[in-house]
Protein backbone atom coordinates (compact mmCIF):
# COMPACT_ATOMS: atom_id res chain seq x y z
CA UNK A 1 0.00 0.00 0.00
CA UNK A 2 2.72 2.47 0.74
CA UNK A 3 4.38 2.27 -2.45
CA UNK A 4 0.57 2.67 -4.34
CA UNK A 5 0.32 5.98 -2.28
CA UNK A 6 4.03 6.84 -2.91
CA UNK A 7 3.06 6.13 -7.08
CA UNK A 8 -0.11 8.52 -6.18
CA UNK A 9 1.61 11.16 -4.94
CA UNK A 10 4.55 11.59 -7.65
CA UNK A 11 2.07 11.24 -10.37
CA UNK A 12 -0.13 13.93 -8.38
CA UNK A 13 3.29 16.04 -8.95
CA UNK A 14 4.33 14.86 -12.33
CA UNK A 15 0.62 15.87 -13.50
CA UNK A 16 0.53 18.88 -11.42
CA UNK A 17 4.15 19.91 -13.53
CA UNK A 18 2.78 18.73 -16.74
CA UNK A 19 -0.09 21.60 -16.76
CA UNK A 20 1.93 23.98 -15.21
CA UNK A 21 3.06 24.46 -18.54
CA UNK A 22 -0.27 26.47 -19.26
CA UNK A 23 1.60 29.35 -17.47
CA UNK A 24 5.21 28.90 -19.06
CA UNK A 25 6.56 31.72 -21.36
CA UNK A 26 7.21 28.83 -23.91
CA UNK A 27 3.33 27.92 -23.84
CA UNK A 28 2.15 31.42 -24.00
CA UNK A 29 4.86 32.66 -26.50
CA UNK A 30 2.92 30.16 -28.93
CA UNK A 31 -0.02 32.80 -29.00
CA UNK A 32 1.79 36.02 -29.10
CA UNK A 33 1.60 36.73 -32.85
CA UNK A 34 -1.72 35.60 -32.90
CA UNK A 35 -2.74 37.91 -29.75
CA UNK A 36 -0.12 41.15 -31.49
CA UNK A 37 -2.31 40.55 -34.91
CA UNK A 38 -5.70 40.77 -32.99
CA UNK A 39 -5.04 43.73 -30.72
CA UNK A 40 -2.58 45.45 -33.42
CA UNK A 41 -0.25 45.82 -30.34
CA UNK A 42 4.20 45.75 -30.94
CA UNK A 43 6.09 43.79 -29.93
CA UNK A 44 7.27 45.88 -27.34
CA UNK A 45 3.67 46.24 -25.78
CA UNK A 46 3.16 42.69 -25.50
CA UNK A 47 6.42 42.28 -23.94
CA UNK A 48 5.52 45.54 -21.59
CA UNK A 49 2.29 43.71 -20.85
CA UNK A 50 3.66 40.30 -20.05
CA UNK A 51 6.35 41.76 -18.31
CA UNK A 52 4.00 43.42 -15.42
CA UNK A 53 1.64 40.70 -15.69
CA UNK A 54 4.30 38.40 -14.63
CA UNK A 55 5.59 40.48 -11.98
CA UNK A 56 2.21 41.26 -9.82
CA UNK A 57 1.77 37.34 -10.13
CA UNK A 58 5.00 36.87 -8.40
CA UNK A 59 4.03 39.02 -5.73
CA UNK A 60 0.62 38.18 -5.43
CA UNK A 61 2.31 34.03 -5.43
CA UNK A 62 4.20 35.39 -2.36
CA UNK A 63 1.12 35.28 -0.79
CA UNK A 64 -1.15 33.14 -1.59
CA UNK A 65 1.39 30.38 -1.82
CA UNK A 66 1.73 30.32 1.94
CA UNK A 67 -1.82 29.34 2.52
CA UNK A 68 -0.60 25.82 1.18
CA UNK A 69 0.20 25.45 4.71
CA UNK A 70 -3.10 26.70 6.32
CA UNK A 71 -5.18 24.50 3.94
CA UNK A 72 -5.37 20.34 3.20
CA UNK A 73 -3.49 20.25 0.13
CA UNK A 74 -6.41 18.72 -1.90
CA UNK A 75 -8.59 21.44 -1.37
CA UNK A 76 -5.62 23.77 -2.05
CA UNK A 77 -5.07 21.94 -5.46
CA UNK A 78 -8.80 21.89 -6.42
CA UNK A 79 -8.46 25.75 -5.86
CA UNK A 80 -5.29 26.20 -8.08
CA UNK A 81 -6.89 23.49 -11.16
CA UNK A 82 -10.17 25.66 -10.73
CA UNK A 83 -7.99 28.95 -11.48
CA UNK A 84 -6.28 27.58 -14.06
CA UNK A 85 -9.34 27.03 -16.05
CA UNK A 86 -10.88 29.97 -15.55
CA UNK A 87 -7.28 31.79 -16.52
CA UNK A 88 -7.00 29.19 -19.40
CA UNK A 89 -10.85 30.22 -20.58
CA UNK A 90 -10.09 33.62 -20.23
CA UNK A 91 -6.57 33.56 -22.18
CA UNK A 92 -8.89 31.82 -24.95
CA UNK A 93 -11.52 35.21 -24.93
CA UNK A 94 -8.46 37.96 -25.41
CA UNK A 95 -10.45 40.75 -26.68
CA UNK A 96 -8.95 44.02 -25.42
CA UNK A 97 -5.08 45.23 -23.23
CA UNK A 98 -6.86 44.89 -20.18
CA UNK A 99 -7.93 40.98 -20.61
CA UNK A 100 -4.71 40.59 -21.74
CA UNK A 101 -3.38 41.66 -18.64
CA UNK A 102 -5.81 39.96 -16.86
CA UNK A 103 -5.46 36.60 -18.45
CA UNK A 104 -1.37 36.71 -18.96
CA UNK A 105 -1.72 37.71 -14.99
CA UNK A 106 -4.24 34.35 -14.07
CA UNK A 107 -1.67 31.62 -16.45
CA UNK A 108 0.98 33.56 -14.90
CA UNK A 109 -0.29 32.60 -11.09
CA UNK A 110 -2.07 29.49 -11.15
CA UNK A 111 -0.13 27.86 -14.37
CA UNK A 112 3.22 28.34 -13.92
CA UNK A 113 3.35 29.42 -10.13
CA UNK A 114 0.51 27.84 -8.07
CA UNK A 115 0.74 24.24 -10.14
CA UNK A 116 4.74 24.22 -9.45
CA UNK A 117 4.53 25.01 -5.54
CA UNK A 118 1.50 22.69 -5.25
CA UNK A 119 3.78 19.96 -6.93
CA UNK A 120 7.34 20.47 -4.67
CA UNK A 121 5.47 21.81 -1.65
CA UNK A 122 3.35 18.30 -2.14
CA UNK A 123 6.28 15.94 -2.93
CA UNK A 124 8.80 17.87 -0.19
CA UNK A 125 6.43 17.39 2.27
CA UNK A 126 5.80 13.71 1.36
CA UNK A 127 9.07 11.86 0.86
CA UNK A 128 11.92 12.26 3.11
CA UNK A 129 14.90 9.79 2.04
CA UNK A 130 14.04 10.06 -1.06
CA UNK A 131 13.30 13.74 -1.61
CA UNK A 132 15.43 14.26 -4.38
CA UNK A 133 14.56 10.95 -6.48
CA UNK A 134 10.79 11.99 -6.06
CA UNK A 135 11.34 16.00 -7.11
CA UNK A 136 13.26 14.96 -9.87
CA UNK A 137 10.58 12.36 -11.00
CA UNK A 138 7.77 15.03 -10.70
CA UNK A 139 9.90 17.72 -12.84
CA UNK A 140 9.73 15.54 -15.83
CA UNK A 141 6.12 16.42 -16.08
CA UNK A 142 7.62 20.13 -17.01
CA UNK A 143 9.88 18.49 -19.75
CA UNK A 144 7.52 16.18 -21.30
CA UNK A 145 4.96 18.97 -21.76
CA UNK A 146 8.02 21.32 -23.12
CA UNK A 147 8.35 18.31 -25.85
CA UNK A 148 4.33 17.59 -26.62
CA UNK A 149 2.50 20.88 -26.00
CA UNK A 150 4.03 23.16 -28.45
CA UNK A 151 3.87 20.07 -31.08
CA UNK A 152 -0.07 19.47 -30.34
CA UNK A 153 -0.92 23.08 -30.45
CA UNK A 154 0.96 24.16 -33.46
CA UNK A 155 -0.45 21.22 -35.30
CA UNK A 156 -3.80 22.62 -33.90
CA UNK A 157 -3.47 26.07 -34.85
CA UNK A 158 -3.19 24.62 -38.37
CA UNK A 159 -6.95 23.73 -37.99
CA UNK A 160 -8.26 26.75 -36.19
Amino acid sequence: MFKSLNFKVILFGFIFTFFSSFGQSFFLGLFNSSIRDALSITHGQFGSIYASATLLSSFILVWIGKKIDDINILKFASYVVALLAISCFLFSKISSLFFLFVSIFLMRLSGQGLMSHTATTTIARFFERSRGRALGTTWLGLSLAEFILPLLIVFLLTFF
